[in-house]
């Protein structure tokens, strides 16, 4: 059973509002032709199921959506790399969203972790012209 609603037709941008990134990407999401629904951690509250379908979906394990450099991370752990398991994992992502590594994009079934805002295009169709011209 999945938590997170998965529509071909709307873009979901999963973003930390203080982050210049963060803020790079949701303008980028909103500048394409499709529906788009910004979350912003800081202010919308993911559980950890909904972390695990995202990481589920991005093929990889919750504690690489961490990013442990962040100084809130480091302030409850530690300096060292600390290994956690996926119930963790999830427990730092909702107590903690500011931890989110990268944004990430979901359209449909498919996610990106977006590392740079150009990383969003991939969930736009080019052959629709969903994707601006300069």
């Amino acid at each position: 059973m999945t938590v997170i609603a998965k529509n071909d037709r709307q873009l979901i941008v999963y973003y930390d509002s203080k982050s210049e990134l963060g803020k790079k990407v949701r303008a980028h999401a909103e500048s394409s032709n499709l529906k788009v629904l910004p979350v912003d951690l800081l202010q919308s509250n993911l559980t950890g199921t909904e972390w695990a379908e995202i990481a589920d979906m991005l093929d990889v394990t919750v504690d690489k959506l961490i990013d442990q450099d962040h100084p809130i991370f480091k302030e409850k752990y530690g300096n060292d790399h600390v290994e956690l398991d996926e119930t963790d994992a999830m427990k730092v992502l909702a107590n903690n969203p500011e931890t989110l590594v990268f944004p990430i994009g979901v359209r449909g079934n498919r996610a990106v972790q977006v590392k740079q805002s150009n990383d969003l295009k991939t969930l736009f169709d080019t052959d629709t012209g969903e994707i601006p011209q300069p």
